[in-house]
């Protein structure tokens, strides 16, 4: 026979065995999602680069299976992004190096948490690419199917992560599997057609954006 303590003591020993047995059973699930969350959310290696012109020149690598960059003398694809720090539209000029060619790629902007998928592209036979444009908005323009994200205007202060990926989407037409109701149902597709949406370039920087209205662009 035990006494009241005694029983007590075995009630709360037999109260705390399973709750051990469960934070065992997901340590295998918080160590997985550790790692997810430090490769993703990890900071860039360096800062944007202030040119002698005033422009802004950030980093773009390919990067392995570990997030680590593979130089260029193993084959792997190169970027620059110029780009002007402030001003009432986002004005910047890409340059991609070793692409492989007879692909179609996407550019990629993430826009603080949004995620826009801006145009598709052809590098020419080298594999080179050149993007020079300027952007009045965040918006979607290419198909983006489920993962699309309303427009935002440039007007404040952002952070910006460009990307160039291999365009898996439709040759042509619209995005299947999509209700026609949908937000950006109706965007075109020029893709390769064959759901390979590989990244073949990845920032090694982050953008700093700040937009402004005109009128602070004639003083």
């Amino acid at each position: 026979m035990w006494n009241d303590s005694e029983g007590d003591h075995l009630n709360s020993v037999s109260r705390r065995v399973p709750i051990a047995t469960l934070l065992w059973a997901l340590v295998p699930a918080l160590a997985a999602t550790a790692i997810v969350v430090f490769f993703f959310a990890r900071p860039s290696s360096s800062k944007p680069k202030v040119r002698a012109d005033g422009l802004m020149s950030i980093e773009l690598v390919q990067k392995d299976s570990a997030f680590n960059p593979i130089p260029a003398s193993k084959g792997g694809a190169t970027g620059e992004v110029l780009y002007r720090p402030s001003g009432s539209t986002l004005h910047f000029v890409l340059h991609a190096f070793s692409l492989p060619p007879g692909h179609r790629y996407e550019l990629e902007i993430q826009a603080d948490s949004a995620t826009y998928e801006v145009a598709t592209f052809s590098p020419d036979a080298h594999g080179q690419l050149t993007i020079d444009t300027s952007l009045a908005e965040f918006r979607e323009g290419e198909c983006a199917g489920k993962n699309f994200d309303a427009p935002r205007s440039v007007s404040g202060t952002h952070t910006l992560k460009f990307r160039i990926k291999r365009a898996g989407s439709p040759a042509s037409g619209t995005m299947p599997g999509i209700a026609p109701s949908a937000p950006g149902a109706q965007l075109s597709c020029h893709g390769n057609g064959d759901g390979n949406y590989d990244y073949l370039l990845l920032e090694n920087d982050v953008a700093v954006f700040k937009g402004t209205a005109a009128r602070d662009d004639a003083r």
